[in-house]
């Protein structure tokens, strides 16, 4: 049993899972556990799944993806599903806006499908990553070019995010930002002073004038 994070429950610095699910599969596998695992092993949660089968055979993705699979199976679950830090965003959102996931009560994240992922073994470089995707100019850019209902992956391959250096100061601020952000945002506290820092450290990198940064912050608020 692990939390489930659903896109409603995702904004920028900020997620709230509520609910939890069972994944009834090796992450190496990408299929349920065979029938005669789960008889030997967990009877009580096949009895359980057992109760619904009849929608679990019944869902779209099951059918499209895992028919003739076991009736528990669930689409597009891996290896990165169970990653400790994972960069998240909705794939249906009128703005573009992530996130840094781990795990509650020493229990993984799991994101639901309809949430895009990045996995990372290191919490560092998932606030770097998450850093930059929340300033300004990415958001721009995936304003610009994407629609609210398919903000998908492909979001990594038009924006180029520099491999984390830790040597590089740059580098470790944004992280640090990028922490300071998730506390306060959970806390209820506003962020525009530390997103303003963030801006300015993003321009820097892609080397963004100041004038450039002011006339990308504009134009993202006039798409609003």
């Amino acid at each position: 049993v692990y939390p489930l994070l659903r896109g409603r429950e995702v904004g920028r610095w900020r997620s709230t899972p509520d609910s939890f699910i069972i994944v009834s599969q090796h992450p190496k596998e990408r299929t349920g556990y065979e029938l005669k695992w789960m008889e030997m092993h967990v009877p009580k949660t096949l009895a359980y799944f057992n109760r619904f089968k009849g929608k679990l055979l019944g869902r779209s993705g099951y059918k499209k993806y895992l028919d003739g699979e076991p009736f528990y199976s669930i689409y597009n679950v891996s290896e990165n599903t169970f990653a400790p830090y994972k960069v998240v965003w909705k794939e249906q959102s009128s703005e573009f806006e992530c996130a840094v996931v781990s795990s509650v009560d020493d229990k993984i994240i799991v994101p639901d499908h309809k949430l895009m992922l990045v996995p990372f073994q290191d919490d560092v470089e998932a606030h770097y990553v998450c850093s930059l995707l929340n300033s300004s100019a990415p958001r721009f850019v995936v304003q610009a070019y994407t629609i609210s209902t398919q903000q998908s992956t492909h979001i990594l391959e038009n924006i180029k995010i520099p491999k984390y250096d830790p040597e590089n100061e740059a580098h470790k601020d944004l992280s640090r930002l990028s922490k300071q952000c998730h506390k306060k945002v959970n806390a209820g506290i506003s962020v525009i002073d530390l997103e303003e820092q963030i801006d300015e450290l993003a321009a820097e990198l892609w080397g963004l004038s100041k004038e450039e940064l002011k006339d990308i912050k504009d134009s993202l608020e006039e798409m609003r």
